[in-house]
């Protein structure tokens, strides 16, 4: 688990923005219709699928040193993300808060068990969180093309859970060579892309594969 207290939501979002303009050979001049095609042609993995991206203020309680801050999951709009990692990296954006506060982490299997859990304490600064259900921290790996359940809470008052911000979501494991022949990346591209450098690698995930939140993890090592 890595804390940044760096603001890199917006880097994230225009780095892949210009990185997706950058190529107009290779991409259309309107990536949400990528996104949205590409989402039809896997609608049955997000059906039924209820997500939470934003969660805002406590009730009658303040932590966030803007009236208008919000935590926020770092993924698609259609609530699944799609990951090729047996044990994902999932990132979160907190802002900047009036006082350090207690936060949680839970992912849940297609049953509904528990498959990780973990706290960590978040600095008043904010930032980007990068939680990491790593194999080092005994986390079994994800099952392929099941759906995965998260919850990302803040506990300002552990006594009081009614009072959490919540944020909560799917994530899917996806064989790559499988994934990416579906949306219609080319072979001799799929062959390359282990030996891309990360920020072109980013590119092509997020132009050409519909991996939001593969693109995303990379830009945030980075």
């Amino acid at each position: 688990m890595i804390i940044g207290v760096v603001n890199m939501v917006g880097v994230l979002t225009t780095t892949v923005a210009s990185v997706a303009s950058s190529n107009t050979n290779s991409v259309s001049p309107n990536p949400s219709s990528e996104v949205s095609v590409a989402a039809q042609r896997n609608e049955t993995l997000r059906q039924g699928l209820p997500g939470r991206r934003i969660g805002g203020g406590t009730r009658g309680d303040r932590i966030f040193a803007s009236t208008y801050a919000y935590l926020t999951a770092l993924v698609t709009s259609d609530n699944v993300n799609i990951t090729t990692a047996a044990q994902p990296t999932l990132l979160f954006y907190v802002p900047e808060m009036t006082a350090s506060n207690e936060a949680e982490f839970v992912l849940r299997d297609a049953n509904d068990e528990l498959v990780y859990a973990s706290t960590l304490q978040l600095e008043p600064a904010g930032g980007i969180v990068s939680i990491e259900t790593a194999e080092s921290l005994g986390t079994p790996e994800m099952a392929m093309n099941e759906n995965y359940r998260w919850y990302f809470s803040i506990v300002p008052d552990a006594t009081d859970r009614s009072k959490d911000i919540v944020v909560h979501g799917a994530i899917r494991r996806v064989d790559p060579s499988e994934w990416l022949a579906a949306n219609g990346v080319d072979p001799a591209l799929q062959s390359q892309l282990s030996s891309l450098a990360p920020l072109e690698k980013a590119k092509v995930l997020y132009q050409q594969a519909n991996m939001w939140h593969e693109a995303a993890v990379i830009l945030d090592q980075l």
